[in-house]
């Protein structure tokens, strides 16, 4: 990592253990890791001073979250579902960002760590690459959905907040980076996308987001925990 990467992360690391009372935490999901009894969490919290932290953590399913001892994942997005061996993810370094005048969008290294015996596999892409294919927003209403084991399919999706509506009969997404929220019934309220594609030989191509709702009620619980993140009570 170059040092301002560094930087941040041990401002993280110091930040968690000196406010250990301090933290909000505004937004927490789950996703399991299939075939373990690993969990990743997405968390982000707010402190004293507007001091702000978020990213991922692997814990086993028998221990409790707390924001406090968080040992942070140094990524971004993930390129594939996590496995009970491998994790795969994608990162950016934007250190390089006022002195290089040329983007590149292949990774410029790879970063491997391990984390509760999983191996974690980061591509490092240059920040300016990596933003200038990053854009592009969705938002759609849809009817109704079906999951396969690596992919989402949603149907009769309606554009309500653009100037000029869209119709789409039906769209597919890979289950990498998607989280829902819900309400206190459990009924989904929204889900966020990230839908980032990568060549075969690993260019980033694109990473639009999306924002779906549904038309009617969908229980969360009728998605599975895989590939997907999950919205939790958030507890202070």
């Amino acid at each position: 990592m170059k040092l301002t990467r560094i930087l941040f992360y041990t401002f993280i690391l110091f930040t968690l253990s000196n406010c250990k009372s301090d933290w909000d935490l505004s937004e927490l999901y789950i996703e399991r890791i299939e075939n373990t009894s690993k969990v990743i969490y997405k968390y982000d919290a707010w402190g004293g001073r507007d001091s702000h932290i978020f990213g991922y953590t692997i814990l086993d399913s028998t221990e409790i979250f707390d924001i406090n001892n968080v040992v942070p994942l140094n990524f971004y997005l993930f390129e594939d579902i996590p496995s009970k061996n491998l994790i795969l993810t994608i990162d950016s370094d934007n250190s390089d960002y006022t002195k290089t005048a040329n983007e590149i969008h292949k990774p410029l290294k790879i970063v491997i760590n391990q984390l509760n015996n999983i191996k974690i596999e980061t591509k490092i892409f240059q920040y300016k690459g990596f933003a200038n294919r990053t854009g592009g927003l969705g938002r759609y209403e849809f009817e109704k959905f079906k999951e396969t084991h690596d992919s989402v399919f949603f149907y009769n999706l309606d554009d309500v907040e653009s100037m000029k509506s869209e119709h789409l009969e039906r769209i597919k997404f890979k289950k990498t980076n998607i989280a829902i929220n819900k309400d206190s019934l459990n009924n989904i309220t929204k889900i966020t996308i990230e839908d980032l594609k990568l060549s075969k030989s690993g260019e980033i191509l694109s990473n639009i987001t999306y924002y779906l709702k549904p038309k009617g009620k969908i229980n969360i619980n009728e998605f599975s925990e895989v590939g997907i993140f999950k919205e939790l009570n958030a507890k202070k």
